[in-house]
């Protein structure tokens, strides 16, 4: 029987299709009880190639341009009563299967948020995933639903929700966070949790020059989703509370301290400058 389906788009992601594949179906979770669905969305590269090489793995395509549409093509597909979404250039924990099913115990919860750890654990990269990890974990222990957000790579929905809220909508970017504040409008914030023992390595962000531009394009997302939900951003007393927490959890001394703040304005700059860009560039024009 099987129980969780494996969303995963891909559009030109030869560098990294493999190690995801790989590390979906070396599982230690029962074969029989998941299946891994890899949607095509308009590969050029030898993308497609690779996956048929798996035979564990049910390929499909998607002509229409966008992860969304493409994950909800697989959305369509699916065969499991939960659907875990990660992306090609992830790989997930040898548990995170099993991570997932304990994670949805609870029938109240219908969403799961998982953890990420980045490329490699370099200094400063492992400063800022010990910040990332705190501020998911402040964000989905509030009850402040303005704050909540998705993140489609290692984001887990029972299918029921999208029977009942709609699939996602398929614009470039920001629909998992659009995804999340419906649910939380129907339900309340007690329908998500945040699962940090859910874990994917992220490949794509091998150091904080690449965190800092994944940031810019959070900051301009932001801006094109918040004129459909009431999705407000961190404020700067929360910033600092979570530092703060960053800080005392991972016992930090005072020059980790002193770095991790320094990422953290660099990171905010991005932001603001990634929020910013869209007036520049869209000013005066329909947004989609």
């Amino acid at each position: 029987m099987i129980r969780i389906s494996v969303i995963v788009p891909f559009y030109n992601s030869e560098r990294y299709l493999a190690r995801c594949i790989e590390g979906l179906l070396s599982q230690e979770y029962p074969a029989d009880h998941y299946e891994v669905v890899m949607v095509d969305n308009n590969s050029t590269d030898r993308s497609a190639a690779i996956v048929k090489q798996y035979s564990r793995v049910k390929l499909i395509a998607e002509n229409k341009r966008g992860a969304y549409a493409a994950r909800n093509k697989g959305i369509r597909e699916a065969q499991g009563k939960i659907i875990a979404f990660t992306d090609a250039d992830c790989v997930p924990s040898h548990a995170w299967l099993t991570e997932i099913e304990s994670a949805l115990v609870d029938p109240s919860v219908g969403i799961v948020i998982g953890s990420h750890q980045l490329a490699k654990d370099s200094f400063l990269l492992s400063l800022l995933e010990d910040y990332e990890g705190e501020k998911n974990d402040y964000i989905f222990s509030s009850e402040i639903k303005e704050l909540y957000y998705g993140y489609a790579r290692n984001m887990i929905i029972r299918k029921s929700l999208f029977d009942e809220v709609g699939p996602f909508v398929e614009r470039a970017r920001g629909s998992d966070v659009i995804f999340v504040h419906r649910c939380v409008d129907r339900y309340s914030c007690a329908a998500v949790r945040y699962a940090p023992q859910v874990r994917v390595r992220h490949l794509e962000i091998e150091n904080a020059r690449e965190y800092f531009h994944k940031v810019f394009i959070y900051g301009r997302s932001s801006q094109h989703y918040r004129k459909i939900v009431p999705a407000t951003p961190l404020t700067t007393r929360d910033r600092f509370l979570i530092f703060r927490r960053t800080v005392q959890s991972h016992s930090y001394r005072w020059t980790k301290s002193v770095c991790l703040l320094a990422l953290l304005a660099v990171g905010f700059v991005y932001w603001t400058l990634g929020s910013i860009s869209v007036a520049w560039n869209f000013k005066g024009k329909t947004l989609p």
